[in-house]
């Protein structure tokens, strides 16, 4: 019974995020099939285009799928009088959700690694592809980066984020005021480590401005090829290694700190999403065959779902600026749509 159930919800959940997978691609290839065709990339652009975005995509549509999927999954068998079965053979609700939690189990680890592993990287790859296929006549502005060894100011940057042309470099004294200037012609990445050529530094030394010259020298920075391809993102993609690090200062962040702490706990807590989405949608199991309910229970269901994901949304856009901390801004959508859908589930079983 519990192996037929998941299957069921599964198979539904599969179809539901093929669908709006699918939608969601449709809509966006529309916006940017233009740029991709003014790039000279013709269809296998727009393919390519396509490959990269399906991790983010399917990230975004796996919560909805699970709520819609499970809501007609368990609308069906209840019309067709299985959950009536089950029930009457004494399987309650709650024993239900035990039957789904290996499935949501799985949809969640699997929303985790898209995330963690695979999405960081189709973003960069998406990146960089977007940079190099630009036209000539676009016109790149000016990239600032916060860095360990001071404030960068970097006039171009290559597809690939190896090679800066136009580097400046501001450090800071203790007081807070700019001590030295380094500008050097282009920086090179090697592997390791960062080659800036044609080096100029100006420093204030006792009163006097003394300029240096190099032919090469190696910058000592926490900036990276791929962090500087998410310089000009808004909210780059990061794994929670990557979050970490940033946090550390090991790796560089145009964002204040408290944003990557923010996001490294909900690294953690989205797969939660999953979990609330099926908890939301089992009330629809108590529904009765010829009952007249069923189509506010299952518009109730979708609106608690939505609201879920509008609430985390705003939590996290309005939490960051009002300082809360960062673990109760992750946590406090899934708490509270998790006793939402408790609370349901209990009312259900006395039905």
């Amino acid at each position: 019974m519990s192996s037929y159930l998941r299957r069921r919800v599964g198979s539904q959940i599969l179809v539901l995020l093929l669908a709006i997978g699918a939608l969601i691609q449709v809509l966006e290839l529309l916006d940017v099939t233009t740029d991709v065709l003014r790039r000279d990339q013709g269809l296998r652009g727009i393919l390519y285009y396509a490959l990269l975005r399906t991790p983010s995509v399917l990230v975004m549509a796996l919560p909805p799928a699970v709520l819609i999927g499970t809501l007609l999954a368990l609308h069906s068998m209840a019309r067709n009088l299985e959950i009536t079965s089950m029930r009457a053979s004494g399987i309650g609700v709650m024993r239900m959700l035990g039957y789904l939690l290996p499935l949501g189990c799985v949809l969640a680890l699997a929303q985790f690694a898209l995330s963690e592993t695979v999405l960081p990287g189709a973003d960069n790859d998406l990146k960089e592809w977007w940079s190099a296929s630009a036209p000539a006549d676009d016109v790149s502005s000016r990239l600032w980066a916060p860095t360990r060894g001071g404030t960068a100011a970097l006039d171009s940057v290559s597809p690939d984020g190896r090679l800066l042309k136009g580097v400046r470099l501001y450090v800071r004294s203790p007081d807070g005021l700019i001590a030295r200037r380094i500008v050097a012609r282009q920086a090179r990445w090697n592997g390791k480590a960062w080659l800036l050529e044609d080096v100029w530094e100006t420093r204030l030394v006792e009163g006097r401005v003394v300029r240096e010259h190099a032919q090469q020298r190696e910058w000592d920075t926490n900036l990276r090829p791929d962090d500087v391809l998410r310089l000009d993102v808004d909210h780059p993609r990061l794994s929670s290694s990557m979050l970490a690090e940033v946090i550390a200062g090991t790796r560089a962040g145009t964002l204040p700190h408290r944003y990557y702490q923010t996001v490294f706990y909900r690294s953690f807590t989205a797969p939660l999403g999953i979990f609330v989405m099926l908890l939301l949608a089992l009330p629809t199991a108590c529904l009765l065959p010829r009952s007249t309910t069923g189509g506010r229970a299952m518009a109730t269901a979708l609106v608690l779902g939505l609201g879920y994901l509008l609430f985390d949304g705003v939590i996290a856009a309005l939490g960051t600026s009002a300082r809360w901390s960062p673990l109760l801004i992750a946590l406090a959508a899934p708490i509270v749509f998790v006793l939402i859908g408790l609370l349901q589930l209990h009312a259900c079983e006395r039905v």
